[in-house]
């Protein structure tokens, strides 16, 4: 049986709790790479002498070379700068793309049929620039995953029930303008946007934009990594396993809900190829209008750096 090699990017608390995840459910070989001299190997020996407990003969190798890339099968991304208190996404932007382009970089040379993931902010924007340079790369970003994730949990815990019954959506771009999908959330299969009152519906919205940015108010230097974690190991898993589980991740668009050379996040199945196709379905007006929010907002975004 051949055993799969995962290389993440950056060894910081997304990283490396990644990295333990995804060595507990045994879906391969891990390298931690961090420019950090020792710091991915002090990581990567503390998740190591966690897996007994997990019956996982995974391992993860700490290393502070990039090379250890080569043959990688799946490369994550979470190198870059992190966002701190009354910063945006997208002040993140020129600080983290260089990181991006150099990272690429050694992907297309090392393993360039690998599978990429991007969790690093402005995460649709890198995601897009990484394939507008490198068109052939096999690339995706977390986009509104995580936030989907949240807003399940925001759910279950305004009805009252439990989180694995509800099923719901986030779509557009992991930033402000993301848009929740309130109309299409249900509970065991059943539609539930009459449960809510309109106070509560505004409240639920609220939440899920703010979830990021109300962790890094109370962690002050840091910003939370748990529940990202937990999703770049839930997509990679999907992946390497062909499961065929429906993210919506940030993906290029080409033609998708009538957009075309942007990156959005939108419902798309992970599997061995990576992305096997964009699920479209029809949106409300108002859903419409909101997604029309994020692709404009997108194309500024990509003609600024395009002038660059």
């Amino acid at each position: 049986m051949t055993v799969s090699k995962i290389f993440i990017a950056g060894a910081g608390n997304v990283g490396s709790a990644s990295a333990a995840y995804m060595a507990g459910k045994q879906l391969g070989n891990i390298f931690l790479y961090d420019i950090l001299e020792d710091f991915a190997v002090g990581q990567a020996m503390d998740i190591n002498q966690s897996l007994p407990y997990w019956n996982s003969d995974s391992r993860v190798t700490g290393c502070s070379s990039i090379e250890e890339m080569e043959g990688a099968d799946v490369v994550v991304i979470t190198a870059g700068a992190k966002r701190q208190e009354g910063m945006t996404r997208l002040d993140l932007l020129y600080k983290n793309l260089d990181i991006m382009y150099a990272i690429g970089e050694k992907v297309m040379a090392l393993c360039p049929q690998a599978f990429v993931h991007v969790t690093s902010n402005p995460v649709d924007v890198l995601t897009w620039a990484l394939k507008e340079r490198w068109p052939d790369m096999n690339v995706t970003g977390l986009g509104c995953a995580l936030d989907a994730m949240r807003f399940r949990f925001f759910v279950a815990e305004s009805l009252n029930i439990s989180r694995e019954a509800v099923n719901c959506t986030v779509v557009g771009t992991h930033d402000d303008n993301m848009v929740p999908l309130v109309g299409r959330v249900n509970a065991g299969g059943i539609p539930v946007r009459h449960l809510f009152s309109k106070e509560e519906e505004e409240r639920l919205i609220r939440l899920v934009k703010h979830g990021g940015g109300d962790i890094v108010k109370k962690l002050k230097t840091r910003s939370g990594f748990f529940a990202a974690a937990a999703k770049v190991h839930q997509i990679v898993e999907s992946h390497l396993h062909n499961k065929q589980h429906v993210f919506p991740v940030s993906v290029i668009i080409d033609g998708e809900y009538g957009y075309k050379d942007m990156a959005l996040s939108l419902p798309t199945v992970i599997g061995e190829k990576g992305v096997h196709n964009i699920l479209e379905f029809d949106l409300t007006p108002e859903e419409r209008q909101l997604l029309d929010v994020c692709a404009s907002s997108m194309e500024k975004v990509i003609a600024e750096i395009r002038s660059r």
